[in-house]
């Protein structure tokens, strides 16, 4: 048997969609869906403080196209925390008019191909990606992905070696993204369909398609990556919400 990676895990993270029910939205008087809106911004102020406290993180977005119409990252130390905050927004008489599109289950990683961090900078540097205050960047880009399992492609036959030199070259490629993208790896293998999870944020969305696309040609991605499906979207903040559900969707 090949020698597995180490890795490292934080918090667990969930991804969640829903898209707006309009019909049932335009149905309801303007103070109710005020009130409704207010409800919703109340309880995502009560996880900007938690997120203060440094207990936790979260990006709320608008996700562009048609596989959805609201998007939520969310991070905290346990699951039981993530399917309880799912009961609350569940709660929320706004969410009756939301229908649940796609989710996503997994764990903030770090692999240690390139060995476990030797020094206080270092373990910062990990300590901020498997407990991070996600950046709240303009754009986000989500996807999951996998290694393939098939003859002749198959990621987990291959010796660490190999494995630890494909990684490596992707790495080379992701650092000269630094300032431009800000990348977050969960983990999801038995927790979800696929065995990572990989979220970029980014000032401008066609950085998602320059990295992806250069990745693309490195032999990690070439030959032993599996990528399912995109969402990309845009950063909400509270003033924006007021417009997104008062106004964007009245016509």
């Amino acid at each position: 048997m090949e020698k597995p990676v180490e890795t490292l895990e934080g918090w667990y993270c969930m991804h969640l969609l829903w898209s707006i029910e309009t019909s049932k939205w335009r149905q309801l008087p303007a103070d109710t869906k005020q009130a409704r809106v207010q409800q919703f911004q109340k309880l995502l102020q009560q996880y900007s403080d938690q997120e203060a406290q440094g207990q936790g993180s979260h990006y709320l977005f608008n996700v562009s196209g048609h596989k959805g119409d609201l998007g939520l990252m969310i991070l905290r130390e346990t699951l039981d925390e993530l399917n309880e905050i799912e009961l609350e927004l569940a709660k929320l008489p706004l969410f009756d008019c939301l229908k649940r599109g796609r989710s996503y289950v997994s764990v903030t990683e770090v692999g240690t191909y390139t060995g476990k961090p030797k020094s206080e900078k270092g373990w910062a540097y990990v300590n901020k990606h498997l407990k991070p205050e996600l950046p709240q960047k303009p754009y986000i880009c989500f996807y999951p992905m996998s290694k393939l399992r098939v003859p002749g492609a198959n990621w987990y036959t291959l010796t660490y070696e190999q494995r630890q030199q494909y990684m490596h070259d992707h790495g080379v490629v992701g650092r000269t993204y630094a300032g431009k993208i800000w990348q977050y790896i969960t983990g999801s293998i038995g927790l979800d369909d696929y065995e990572w999870g990989v979220t970029l944020f980014a000032d401008t969305p066609l950085m998602f398609k320059k990295i992806i696309a250069e990745m693309r040609y490195y032999e990690a991605s070439s030959v032993y990556g599996e990528f399912p499906y995109f969402v990309i979207g845009t950063h909400l903040d509270f003033e924006q919400l007021d417009h997104f559900f008062l106004s964007g969707w009245e016509a």
